[in-house]
Formats: C-alpha cells, sequence, structure tokens
C-alpha cells in the first residue's frame, strides 16, 4: 500500500477511482464521467455506513471497494453496456447499402438515357460493334433479322439488337433503382417510427460512395477515350456515357466527405 502525503495511508476509494479513469477507453469521456460518479458515490455511501458502524475509515473504505468488485470487471461491464448491438450494425449497414445501391442504380439508368442520346447522335456503333474475329452464328442472324427487317445484313441486325439491350437494360436498372430508393424512404419511416432507425456514420457512408463513384467514373472514361483513340473506334459510348453520370455523383459525395471532415472534432 502506498502512502499518502505525511505518511497517511493513501484512500483506497481514491486509488480504486484512479485506476478506474486509467482503464477506460479514452474516446468514451461521458461514460467515464457517469461511471466515476456513480461509483464514487456508492463507495463513499457503503464506507460512511461502516464508519457509523465504528469502522475505521481506511478499513470503511477498503472493504467498500472489495465488495464493489474488480476495476477490470467494472470496465469490461460498461464496455458491453455501450457496445453497439450487432442487430443495430446490421441494420445499419442493410439501410446505407440499400440507399447506396438504390443511386448506383439510378446512375446506370442516367447512363442508358446518354448511350440513347450516343446511338442518335453518333449512330448505333459508337455504342457497340461486332468484334473482331466474333462469328455471328446463322441461328442468331434470322433471329436478328426477323426482329429489325429493315437492316441490309446480319451485322447491322446484330448491332441494332445488342444497342436496344445496352440501352433498354440500363434504363431498367434504373428504374430498380427508383423503385429501390421507394423502398429505402418506406423502411426509414417505418424503422423511424419503432425507433429502430440506424445508418452509419455519414463519413463512413460517403468515403464509400465517394471511392465507388470516382473508381467507376474514372474507368469508364479512360476505357472510352482509350477505345476511341487507339482501339477500333467504335463502341466508346457505351463508356463514355457512363462516365459522366458516375463522376458527377462522386463530385456530389465528395463534396459532402469534405464537409464529414470539417464537422469532426479535432
Amino acid at each position: 500500500m502506498s502512502s499518502a502525503e505525511g505518511g497517511a495511508p493513501d484512500s483506497p476509494i481514491e486509488s480504486y477511482l484512479d485506476e478506474l479513469v486509467t482503464r477506460m477507453p479514452a474516446e468514451q469521456p461521458r461514460a467515464l464521467r457517469q461511471l466515476l460518479a456513480e461509483t464514487e458515490a456508492h463507495l463513499r455511501d457503503d464506507a460512511a455506513r461502516a464508519v457509523a458502524e465504528g469502522a475505521s475509515p481506511h478499513d470503511a473504505e477498503a472493504d467498500a471497494v472489495r465488495r464493489f468488485g474488480p476495476v477490470p470487471d467494472m470496465v469490461g461491464a460498461e464496455q458491453r453496456r455501450f457496445a453497439t448491438p450487432v442487430s443495430t450494425v446490421a441494420r445499419q449497414v442493410f439501410s446505407t447499402a440499400l440507399l447506396l445501391g438504390s443511386i448506383g442504380a439510378i446512375t446506370v439508368g442516367l447512363s442508358g438515357l446518354i448511350a440513347e442520346l450516343f446511338q442518335q447522335t453518333a449512330g448505333a456503333r459508337a455504342l457497340v460493334d461486332v468484334r473482331p474475329g466474333q462469328v455471328l452464328s446463322g441461328s442468331n442472324c434470322a433471329r436478328w433479322l426477323a426482329a429489325d427487317p429493315t437492316a441490309h445484313d446480319c451485322r447491322a441486325a446484330a448491332i441494332h439488337d445488342w444497342v436496344g439491350e445496352v440501352v433498354i437494360y440500363r434504363v431498367a436498372f434504373g428504374l430498380l433503382g427508383v423503385a429501390a430508393l421507394a423502398a429505402f424512404f418506406l423502411l426509414r419511416r417505418r424503422w423511424t417510427r419503432q425507433r429502430r432507425w440506424s445508418m452509419l456514420p455519414p463519413l463512413v457512408s460517403d468515403t464509400i460512395a465517394t471511392t465507388a463513384f470516382a473508381t467507376a467514373g474514372i474507368w469508364t472514361l479512360g476505357t472510352g477515350i482509350d477505345t476511341l483513340a487507339v482501339g477500333p473506334r467504335t463502341g466508346y459510348g457505351q463508356w463514355l456515357s457512363a462516365a459522366p453520370v458516375a463522376l458527377a455523383a462522386a463530385m456530389f459525395f465528395g463534396i459532402r466527405l469534405v464537409r464529414d471532415l470539417r464537422h469532426q472534432p479535432a
């Protein structure tokens, strides 16, 4: 047992509280303040009752500390009390993924509209073309020509069919994203009424979104430019039609991310 100034034995309660401070995580100051206040009040009340019954102050404090339990047990219980339940984490991940996924699907749908503009202004081969060495089978040619009687050959009919798929599939995916976004708002309303609504912190979600959209935008832009500059000079439109919406989304979430970082505590 260490001694205080003047040779008096150190207070067991003070030593207990000191150990509690050193063991509690520094990132939970509010929890620490509450725990210290509650612990000190309980220990001093317990020691005061023992002193009233005739025990010495030091022995009364030592007995109160012993009955209260070891500091590591106290810290562990407090950590478990403040820990985020697994179900809450699952809801945070699900709700954030639903929001970002629906926004991603909507950007794909918008790229389908831009792809249609490419077709109208630069022609169908700006979006897609027959790859060098690709063989168009007779059965497929018959199907494509039946669907497009105005096509003068199998290649033109195939390209027309593929362009339709590029545009229609993207727009359909965008409509699916709109439905997912509507489901997100409905779910948020329901879980908010039940006091269960929770999402990942904005700093986390905005970082994920900025990274994903920026990667997609840079990759599609680079692929489109490469196809246009050194490639077959056909099919570049399917890449360049996706780049603007991806980069716009990356800029939007990037601005939010900068705001999040500025509002972080020092």
